[in-house]
This record gives structure tokens, sequence and C-alpha cells, in this order.
């Protein structure tokens, strides 16, 4: 079990330095474009379309994060009626329908980037090159596959949050 949780660590350190850069590209490359526009009257035509790619993977990845740390699912409501005896099989429960949840849609998402690949479709052009929308989309059908992971090993992560020996 170390093993797996020192693993989801790396991966977790990797998730949020990815939501860092995007998020610090996203704020310079947008200045620039206001910058563009306001002294030059111009912007570079791809930047709006690839800055909203941008957004959806930082948001993607944040949600990650949110699940690595349970803040995806609020059940406290809940636990303020529930005996406390019944806390844990309620979150393992409601952690099992969300991996179930999130593999449905990895799945649904999987298909709908299968498809944008096999076609080639075209998101938006840096000058006579093609950006395909299946390759700025992957971040879907991952961030899914992620969620589950990060929710399938929370259930074996101690109540306290922290893994033994780790």
């Amino acid at each position: 079990m170390r093993a797996l949780f020192k693993a989801e660590n790396l991966l977790v350190y990797a998730e949020k330095a990815a939501v860092i850069l995007l998020i610090f590209a996203m704020v310079a490359l947008s200045f620039l474009q206001v910058l563009l526009r306001i002294f030059f009257n111009s912007g570079v035509v791809w930047l709006d379309p690839l800055l909203r790619y941008m957004v959806l993977w930082a948001g993607l990845l944040g949600a990650v994060l949110a699940a690595r740390y349970s803040q995806h699912f609020a059940l406290e409501a809940a636990f303020h009626f529930i005996p406390k005896k019944l806390h844990r099989p309620l979150q393992v429960c409601a952690a099992l329908f969300t991996v179930f949840a999130s593999v449905l849609l990895f799945y649904a998402a999987y298909k709908v980037v299968r498809v944008d690949l096999d076609y080639a479709s075209a998101a938006f052009y840096v000058g006579n090159t093609a950006m395909s929308s299946g390759w700025l989309e992957l971040i879907i059908p991952a961030a899914f596959a992620l969620i589950a992971l990060h929710v399938l090993i929370g259930v074996f992560r101690p109540a306290d949050g922290k893994e033994a020996g780790a």
C-alpha cells in the first residue's frame, strides 16, 4: 500500500505542477493578447481558442485534485443526522458510486475523443498547421480516469489522511 500511496503522491505533485503552469501561461498569454489589442489593434488569431482549451485543462485538473483531497463530494450534512458508525460505510458507498460514474464518463469521453481523432477535426489553425481537437480534448477522459483512480485509492486511505509509513 505504501508504494501505491507514494506513486499517487508523485502523480498529485505532477498534477499540481501542471495546474500552476497552465494558470501562469494563461495569465501571461491573456495579458499578451490584451497588450496586442490595445497597442497594435491586433492579436494572435489562434490564442483565444488555445486559452479556452487551457481553461478546460486547468479546470479538469483542478477537479482531479479535488477528488484526491475528497473535496468533490460533501456528505457533511447527512453526517449530522446519521450515527457515527455509519459514516465510513457511507463514505465508501459514495466513493464507489463516484468511481462507477467516473468510469462511465471516461468511456463516453473516450468515444468522443476517438471520433475527433478518427476524423481529424481541427479545433483551430496555427498558420497552416491544424490543431486537432481530439488531442486538445484528451484531458476529458484522462481527468475522469484520474478521478476514479484517486477516489478508489482514497477508499484505502486512513481516515486521518496520513498514509502508514509514507
